[in-house]
């Protein structure tokens, strides 16, 4: 039996939990600044109203051994954001302000642009 505890208007910063069920777990107006999470299921999980600012992800997946579920990021800034050894298959890029974004070194405005205007002209 689990046991379900109702953590309120408490400090509890340092703490170290390890090896801990938290499924259903909801965290809301918690300050989690330079926490640090390893080895974390977040399948299914809902973000929402985060500031990334400055944060690190490496070694992130949608799951190898088993089927891949669709990944959706919706208002989302990353300016001066660099994406690097990531898989993009079939992923798309809709209504978006593509200013300064480049691919291996070449302007991505310009690439729709030249896009653009090969196709305009057949």
């Amino acid at each position: 039996m689990s046991e379900k505890y109702n953590v309120e208007r408490k400090n509890i910063s340092d703490s170290q939990f390890r090896h801990v069920n938290m499924s259903g777990t909801v965290f809301e107006d918690v300050d989690l600044s330079g926490a640090k999470f390893f080895n974390i299921n977040l399948r299914g999980a809902n973000i929402g109203a985060v500031d990334f600012g400055g944060a690190s992800f490496s070694c992130m997946n949608t799951g190898e051994d088993r089927p891949r579920q669709p990944v959706v990021f919706n208002s989302i800034e990353l300016d001066d954001c660099t994406i690097q050894n990531s898989f993009f298959r079939n992923t798309k890029i809709v209504n978006c302000d593509l200013t300064g974004m480049a691919i291996d070194g070449v302007l991505v405005t310009d690439m729709v642009k030249a896009y653009k205007m090969s196709n305009s002209k057949s």
